[in-house]
């Protein structure tokens, strides 16, 4: 495991690994990432769209018209219109603001962001770095900026980071009842009470899929699993939910902190196990699992030092097999 022997060096490795996935994402090429391609096509649409017509649509957004799609993005396009028009540039804008924002995050909450990146590298970088655009932004919105207004409790600035994020993309209101219950003391009665809700809302998932799809912007069919890729996903957040609720409530759970953390697992773990309802719902689950690179690397610190070398080796090895099984694929835009 990684011993970072100063702020320095901590605040050194993150910024090397940031400007790493900065690189791969931005440098990708326009196959790689499911919507990478279609993307560009909306972006070069965009250079003939009129300001005035960006503005209307924002403006029709917010009073008037839901339907239309994310006109914040648009806007967000426009602007960076003004500076280039290339696309492999702004990929590397969009990577720029992610990880950028997800490195002090991880920096400021992690415990170890040596762990917390490798989580990331297998777990989370085929969505973020190689293919989403609106939702990776509003994510690094709400998620990472937010979160800091999570525990400052400064609603009005959270607020505002939510409303600019759903401007971009709708679905970033799911991460908005996370304030709301960020601070909730973890007592055994609301435990029993949290644990059958979830349950409850895990099981009906499949039938209130169409009017979330339909609200957030979704594919409103009902997906089904094509080689068990997205199943496996679940069962392995869901794992690790189930270890680090147990880890906090047995020994961690009378600080802030860990109070936190526990209750965004809680959203975590329903949102898992929504996945196996339809694979839709992974797009609701990114914005809440993405808190396993934070309080993962806890629980394997919790170890006693040789123990924690073996669990650190074990569990590393464990997600290196996983991200192969996956057999992801890149190429870079030279190629």
């Amino acid at each position: 495991m990684l011993n970072y022997k100063s702020e320095k060096n901590t605040k050194l490795y993150c910024t090397i690994v940031a400007i790493q996935w900065i690189l791969i994402s931005g440098l990708r090429h326009v196959s790689i990432g499911a919507d990478t391609y279609s993307y560009k096509i909306q972006f070069t649409n965009t250079k003939n769209v009129s300001w005035g017509k960006v503005f209307s649509n924002l403006w029709d957004y917010i009073f008037n018209d839901l339907d239309i799609k994310d006109p914040g993005y648009q806007l967000f396009e426009k602007i960076f219109q003004i500076f280039s028009d290339n696309y492999q540039i702004y990929l590397l804008f969009i990577a720029t603001i992610f990880t950028s924002l997800m490195a002090i995050w991880i920096y400021k909450n992690c415990i170890d962001p040596c762990f917390a990146f490798v989580l990331y590298s297998v777990l989370f970088y085929s969505f973020y770095a190689i293919t989403g655009h609106r939702q990776t932004i509003a994510t690094a919105l709400i998620v990472f900026l937010g979160y800091k207004y999570v525990k400052e409790r400064k609603l009005i600035k959270f607020a505002f980071v939510a409303f600019v994020a759903f401007l971009i993309h709708k679905s970033s209101l799911v991460f908005v009842p996370y304030y709301f219950i960020a601070n909730i003391p973890i007592t055994p009665l609301y435990v029993v009470a949290a644990l059958i809700i979830i349950a409850i809302v895990a099981l009906s998932g499949r039938s209130f899929y169409g009017a979330v799809a339909d609200f957030m912007g979704f594919d409103k069919e009902q997906i089904e699993y094509t080689g068990g890729g997205a199943e496996t996903y679940a069962a392995v957040l869901t794992l690790m939910c189930i270890v680090i609720l147990v880890f906090y409530y047995f020994y961690k759970y009378r600080t802030e902190h860990a109070t936190r953390i526990f209750n965004i697992t809680l959203l975590t773990l329903m949102a898992s196990l929504l996945v196996f309802q339809n694979q839709g719902f992974m797009r609701v689950q990114q914005y809440y699992s993405l808190f396993l690179c934070v309080s993962f690397p806890e629980v394997i610190n919790s170890f006693e030092k040789r123990s924690k070398i073996f669990v650190y080796l074990i569990t590393t090895l464990f997600l290196i097999l996983y991200l192969i099984r996956n057999n992801p694929k890149y190429l870079f835009f030279w190629q």
